[in-house]
């Protein structure tokens, strides 16, 4: 077989572990299929298959390659991680796992107890759990600090009581990180704590959103009188808002490098490539020698490439710690950014063709990026302060209500007594 990617470089102990590698995902896992979703939770066969294929890397010792062993991890270096990937190029990974690898994994090792840790993640890591976070709420998304589900300790555990909105495929996954209110005399930042919570629970009632455009990936979930053990809370009791930062922090930084890893090409390549579909789309209309035309294509070729290597840039400088995790807030709001132009530019190419499809058909011109990138990892408004107040020094905007009790503030819940 022809070397692949970076094998050359391999010594004897990372040669053995590629063909390894190589002869178990040849075995056990299904091959990549051109145009199949990465992540689709409407389709039960789709995500039932990545519990089975995040099963079969466990079982063939390649789940968790760089986490600690202690914790269901392999305890290898990230040139394992990198030859990983690189065999496993030609073949369908555990894509809907997305949240918990990017995202929960993170806040476990930072704030998670030992028994935590020891608990969940093997269970991640064999695919028996797939997570999702329960942030937003009805009463608003953005206004993180200012969520209103009830936290209150009864009989030596917690009672939750709210309702959380917009959570990626709620309906199939098994556990969930809970931000809920546990102290409404202190400031809004300051009365928060973090709950894993199991999705199954007794008192957990989800309900599929659907969608303009008919998707249901989406929920709304209600939680009437939810137990919770005191063992399942990450960090410390009203020190929430240090765990969501980590939270929203590793968000950013998995939407920098890429969400759904192995993807992507695993070596990185100095060529950027141009998307073929812009001037298919022109030619396919018959403008491809209108000079507008030209211009709209010409200018989403140049932000695509802007993009891809300020990603590129952000992802490696987190990767290397050159750069905070907290810098993935950069590219997260130039996706954002980047997608609006680009379905601007694609939808004045397009005209009429653009928005008159038949239904369930792809438009072209980009909408769903735009729709997923200016809400996800926080509302491209809220991206914008965060870039700003953090990275270019601006002054933090103005809120009267940072010092105030939560509990003389207005918000659409009755003040508990």
């Amino acid at each position: 077989m022809a070397q692949i990617g970076t094998e050359d470089r391999d010594t004897a102990e990372e040669r053995a572990f590629r063909l390894k590698a190589r002869e178990h995902l040849k075995a056990h896992l299904p091959p990549r299929v051109a145009d199949e979703p990465h992540m689709d939770w409407e389709d039960k066969a789709l995500v039932a298959r990545d519990r089975q294929i995040q099963r079969a890397l466990w079982d063939g010792g390649l789940a968790g390659i760089m986490l600690p062993t202690e914790y269901g991890g392999q305890g290898l270096s990230r040139r394992h991680s990198d030859i990983f990937y690189e065999e496993a190029q030609p073949y369908r990974l555990a894509w809907h796992f997305g949240n918990a690898f990017n995202i929960v994994l993170p806040v476990l090792l930072a704030h998670g107890t030992e028994d935590l840790k020891k608990t969940y993640i093997p269970a991640m890591l064999r695919g028996d759990h797939i997570w999702c976070q329960l942030l937003s709420e009805p009463s608003g998304g953005s206004d993180l600090a200012g969520v209103i589900m009830r936290a209150e300790h009864k009989d030596g555990k917690w009672v939750l009581n709210g309702s959380k909105v917009w959570t990626t495929g709620g309906m199939d996954c098994d556990m969930g990180m809970c931000l809920a209110r546990t102290d409404w005399t202190v400031p809004k930042h300051s009365g928060l704590t973090m709950f894993v919570v199991d999705m199954k629970a007794p008192g957990v009632t989800i309900t599929p959103l659907k969608l303009i455009d008919g998707g249901q990936d989406f929920c709304q979930e209600f939680f009437d009188d939810v137990a919770v053990a005191d063992d399942h809370v990450i960090g410390k009791v009203n020190d929430g808002w240090h765990v969501a930062g980590t939270q929203l922090a590793s968000e950013r930084a998995g939407m920098a490098r890429g969400w759904h890893e192995g993807v992507a090409a695993a070596v990185e390549v100095n060529e950027i490539g141009l998307d073929p579909s812009y001037a298919a789309l022109a030619r396919e209309l018959g403008v491809a020698e209108d000079p507008r035309a030209r211009q709209l294509i010409g200018e989403a070729y140049v932000i695509d490439a802007v993009y891809k290597l300020t990603t590129r840039r952000v992802g490696n400088g987190i990767m290397s710690r050159a750069l905070p995790p907290t810098a993935g807030a950069v590219s997260s709001l130039m996706a954002a950014r980047v997608n609006a132009r680009r379905c601007a530019l694609m939808s004045e190419l397009a005209g009429p063709a653009g928005v008159a499809v038949e239904q369930g058909s792809d438009p072209r011109i980009g909408m769903l990026r735009v729709t997923t990138h200016r809400i996800g990892g926080g509302t491209t408004e809220m991206q914008l302060n965060s870039v700003s107040e953090r990275y270019l020094g601006l002054p933090r905007e103005a809120d009267v209500s940072r010092d105030l009790p939560f509990n003389q503030l207005r918000h659409n819940a009755a003040r508990p007594g």
